[in-house]
C-alpha cells in the first residue's frame, strides 16, 4: 500500500476537538498559522457547533491509515463566485516534510473543484513559512499578491503571501 492510498479525509466530529486544540496550540504549528489566538475547549466547541450549520466551511480530519494526523478543509467558500480558501495542519509534526501535505492538498483540490464545482482555491501563508510556500508551489499554486505587514509575530510585522490555483490548472496537474 503506497502512502497516497493511506491518506483519507473524514468529516470532523466532536471527538476530534481535543486533538485539534492540541495541534493548533502546538508552539511549532501556532507560529506558522495565520490565526492569532490559542484555542480552548469553549472556542473549539463553539466553532464545531457553528460548523454544523455553516456551509462556507468544509472541515476534515486527516487520517493516515487509522491514525488521526491533522485537520484540513476549505473555508470562506463563496458559492456564487466559486472561490474558497484552503486550510491544512499536519498535527503530527514527525510527519512534516514527508509528502503528506501534497497528498492532502490534492484531495482537497479534487473535492473543491469536482464536488463543489469551484473555480479558484486560495492559500494564505506567512512569508517566513517557506516550507508551506514550497508545498503550494509544488501543488501548482501561483503567487497572486503579497499583503504587506499583515501579521504580528516575534515582535515584528510579517507579510502574507496569497497563492491560488484555478480549476483548469488542476485539471492539467
Amino acid at each position: 500500500m503506497n502512502q497516497k492510498s493511506k491518506i483519507q479525509l473524514k468529516k470532523v466530529s466532536k471527538l476530534d476537538l481535543n486533538l485539534i486544540i492540541e495541534w493548533r496550540n502546538s508552539k511549532n504549528i501556532f507560529y506558522y498559522n495565520t490565526q492569532y489566538f490559542l484555542l480552548n475547549s469553549k472556542i473549539q466547541n463553539d466553532w464545531f457547533d457553528k460548523l454544523q450549520k455553516d456551509t462556507s466551511k468544509k472541515m476534515f480530519i486527516i487520517l493516515y491509515g487509522k491514525i488521526k494526523i491533522g485537520v484540513c478543509g476549505l473555508i470562506d467558500i463563496d458559492y456564487k463566485n466559486k472561490n474558497a480558501k484552503i486550510a491544512i495542519i499536519i498535527g503530527k509534526e514527525i510527519l512534516h516534510g514527508r509528502g503528506i501535505g501534497k497528498i492532502v492538498i490534492s484531495l482537497l483540490l479534487k473535492y473543491g473543484f469536482e464536488k463543489l464545482k469551484l473555480h479558484r482555491i486560495n492559500a494564505e501563508v506567512i512569508e517566513y513559512n517557506q516550507n508551506s510556500i514550497n508545498l503550494f508551489k509544488k501543488s501548482q499554486f501561483n503567487l497572486d499578491a503579497t499583503y504587506r505587514d499583515t501579521i504580528w509575530r516575534s515582535n515584528r510585522w510579517w507579510n502574507i503571501k496569497s497563492m491560488s490555483i484555478f480549476k483548469q490548472d488542476f485539471d492539467k496537474f
